[in-house]
């Protein structure tokens, strides 16, 4: 009996556990689709359009594949779903249609609009009950009695989403945080380090005096940790600062800094992220660390990230970068990496600008307020570079876009949404 009912505990458990991943996918996957539509909207080339609505696309079926594996059936469920396959319809059929070169109608772009608008309030009402399960506020056998309740009650329209998605437990698999990571990050375990790529090796010791020296400690605070292989091998070392232990790691070759963290967590603020910004400049500018400009920043248990992209004539090297860690108490650095610097620093050709800044503005969609322009490298999905025009811009709903417009061909190459408050600016 005892075995029986552990065994029925088990298989409940196991239920409940593929539920919640999956309605954790549904989540993601409307958030995602929501982020494609509102890029979409501003799309003003063939080529971009096709790369967004084909992105819409793949969401969608995510979405309905996650959604087919939840046990709802309320009528406001099948209302959700059937607007997910419709979004993935639309998207499909402007995808195969840019991908002849033409541009959508008037029309499509209300439609995208009347979708995105639909996406946005979807997506919020998951998120407020993705939040209530994390609370604890509902749980399985709430929402099952809930559920009940509106099948019984005839002609009865829910009034939020967490009446209408009814089955999930009070605990959801862990999701991934957007944690903003420059403008651009691309996967970079792979590539051949440019920085670092011809220089000698070297020794342990003279590491361990590197890694002391970058930290503002001493040799005698700190201590060989052991060694890491892999595409960039390096020395590991702790040494201890004003804010406790530090792991450094120092590549074998060149002797360069590629990361150090801690566990340090930041009491109460006492100093003003944009302080922290300028000690964060200060630090690189210290060890050598010259032309690099701050980009954006985020605050995370009262500790300020700052993001930092090297800067050739005139020109943004996003792909050069750069993050340092500040405390907010005590206003020291407590973090630095610099993989995508270590991985891509190098003195450019850069090519000569074709089209100008005032063709380039004139692809920048017109429902757009350009804010200001600047020239950038950016890295493309096949780990190449493009040099292109930035602009910053607000839509007509108060939200920051960034737009890319190739400097070559004049092709839209990118869309970026800035999520800003105050913790500090991440990217969509």
């Amino acid at each position: 009996m005892y075995r029986h009912s552990k065994d029925l505990a088990d298989y409940d458990l196991f239920i409940n556990n593929a539920y919640q991943h999956s309605f954790s996918e549904l989540v993601t996957a409307v958030n995602e689709i929501d982020t494609a539509l509102s890029k979409s909207v501003y799309a003003t080339s063939p080529s971009m359009l096709n790369s967004v609505c084909t992105q819409i696309f793949g969401k969608a079926m995510s979405a309905q594949m996650s959604l087919g594996e939840l046990p709802f059936s309320n009528y406001e469920l099948h209302e959700t779903a059937g607007f997910i396959a419709k979004v993935g319809d639309y998207a499909y059929a402007l995808a195969v249609k840019t991908a002849g070169g033409d541009m959508p109608v008037d029309t499509d772009i209300d439609n995208l609009k009347a979708l995105s608008d639909t996406a946005s309030a979807l997506s919020s009402k998951l998120i407020e009950l993705q939040t209530e399960v994390g609370h604890g506020s509902i749980s399985l056998q709430e929402l099952k009695t809930a559920e009940s309740e509106l099948e019984m009650t005839e002609n009865r329209q829910p009034s939020t989403m967490g009446e209408s998605l009814q089955i999930v437990e009070s605990e959801f698999p862990e999701i991934p945080s957007l944690i903003y990571d420059g403008p651009y990050s691309e996967h970079l375990d792979d590539k051949v380090p440019r920085l670092i790529e011809n220089s000698a090796e070297i020794g342990a010791e003279e590491a361990k005096s590197i890694a002391a020296t970058f930290m503002g400690s001493e040799p005698d605070k700190t201590n060989f940790l052991g060694e890491r292989a892999g595409n960039i091998p390096c020395y590991i070392f702790s040494t201890e600062t004003d804010c406790g232990e530090i792991t450094v790691l120092v590549t074998k070759k060149g002797g360069a800094v590629l990361d150090a963290f801690s566990r340090y967590e930041g009491s109460e603020a006492k100093i003003e992220p944009e302080e922290a910004v300028e000690k964060a400049k200060a630090f690189l500018n210290e060890r050598g660390f010259s032309n690099m400009v701050e980009s954006y920043w985020t605050v995370y248990n009262n500790i300020a990230l700052v993001n930092f992209a090297y800067k050739q004539d005139d020109v943004i090297c996003y792909p050069d970068l750069i993050k340092v860690s500040v405390a907010l108490d005590c206003g020291d650095v407590v973090g630095f990496e610099a993989l995508g610097y270590i991985t891509n620093h190098h003195p450019r050709n850069l090519p000569r600008i074709e089209v100008s800044e005032s063709e380039a503005r004139e692809l920048v969609s017109d429902q757009l307020e350009i804010l200001s322009h600047q020239m950038a490298i950016i890295p493309t999905e096949g780990e190449n570079e493009v040099l292109c025009h930035e602009y910053k811009c607000l839509s007509p709903d108060e939200k920051h876009y960034i737009i890319y417009v190739d400097a070559l061909t004049g092709e839209e190459e990118d869309i970026l949404i800035l999520i800003e408050d105050e913790s500090g600016t991440l990217t969509l």
